[in-house]
């Protein structure tokens, strides 16, 4: 979404009182100091969608020699991360440990020119150091789910170890290398990834395999699950937008779908983006189906 600077504005013959009645009125939405927007358009907006036109603003009106970083540069790259910040703008400036807080965070800790790239003309930290910046930030979950985000959009284990050694001893690096060592780039939604990483720390769920691919006798597919244990029991995570289009043909194919598997013998357990959040629930639901097939 275009936005308008105070610096364009004035150079149109638009004063200051009026772009501020403008912002009053409500047709003018201020996306940050110097920085506005059409409000109708600023209201259609997702919150990721916002966030990305904040993160712009704030790298257009940069000064230093600083690139997006953490959950900025995720935002940038389409990285999907679990909880993302969106209260403040990240940029990382090669030097010493330190910086400052406010709408813009300043990190400032070493950062290698291979760990910088551009992306549609901004200045961001490559996908591999920003699933490491992010990591580093958050909880192993966190980790977890942004490094198996990275692998799915590209980035390889390699480069990830590799940006893991770069970033040295820091706060937050022994959750990170936890959470890379655990990422498996099979998954495909951070929700398979939350999921994996709750079922790590209960020590009664067996580790489930994943992706794999059942068929008939005769050989002819009948699905491929996003996690199983033993050929038993499978797992399917439902996201909010899982099917999309004709709703109806969609659930009638996956009904079709769970009773070719049951035809097999395998028991079907489901949850959605709730269960996560509470994951009681979900430990509860594993385990009591678990005992149910033998496991």
């Amino acid at each position: 979404m275009d936005h308008l600077t105070r610096g364009s504005a004035l150079r149109l013959g638009l004063s200051d009182s009026r772009l501020r009645r403008a912002v009053a009125a409500g047709s003018l939405h201020r996306i940050r100091r110097g920085h506005l927007c059409d409000a109708g358009e600023w209201a259609d907006l997702t919150d990721d969608a916002r966030y990305l036109v904040e993160v712009r603003a704030a790298a257009a009106a940069l000064t230093l020699p600083a690139s997006l970083s953490h959950h900025s540069a995720a935002a940038v790259h389409g990285l999907p991360v679990l909880r993302p910040d969106r209260r403040v703008v990240h940029f990382t400036l090669d030097g010493r440990s330190g910086g400052h807080s406010g709408p813009r965070a300043l990190h400032r800790c070493p950062l290698d020119p291979v760990d910088v790239t551009t992306v549609d003309g901004l200045s961001v930290t490559t996908l591999e150091r920003t699933a490491v910046d992010v990591a580093c930030a958050g909880t192993f979950a966190q980790a977890v789910c942004v490094a198996e985000s990275a692998l799915r959009a590209g980035a390889t284990r390699e480069g990830l170890t590799a940006a893991l050694v770069r970033a040295g001893r820091r706060r937050g690096i022994a959750v990170a290398r936890a959470g890379l060592a655990y990422a498996d780039g099979r998954t495909e939604s951070i929700g398979e990834s939350w999921s994996r990483a709750l079922m790590r720390g209960w020590a009664d769920v067996p580790e489930p395999r994943l992706q794999h691919t059942f068929t008939r006798d005769d050989g002819q597919f009948v699905a491929r699950t996003d996690f199983d244990w033993d050929g038993r029991l499978v797992g399917e995570f439902d996201g909010e937008v899982k099917y999309g289009g004709d709703t109806r043909a969609a659930v009638l194919a996956e009904r079709r779908r769970e009773n070719a598997l049951h035809a097999l013998g395998v028991h079907v357990v489901r949850w959605t983006w709730s269960d996560l959040v509470h994951s009681e629930r979900l430990h509860r639901l594993l385990r009591d189906r678990l005992r149910m097939v033998g496991l």
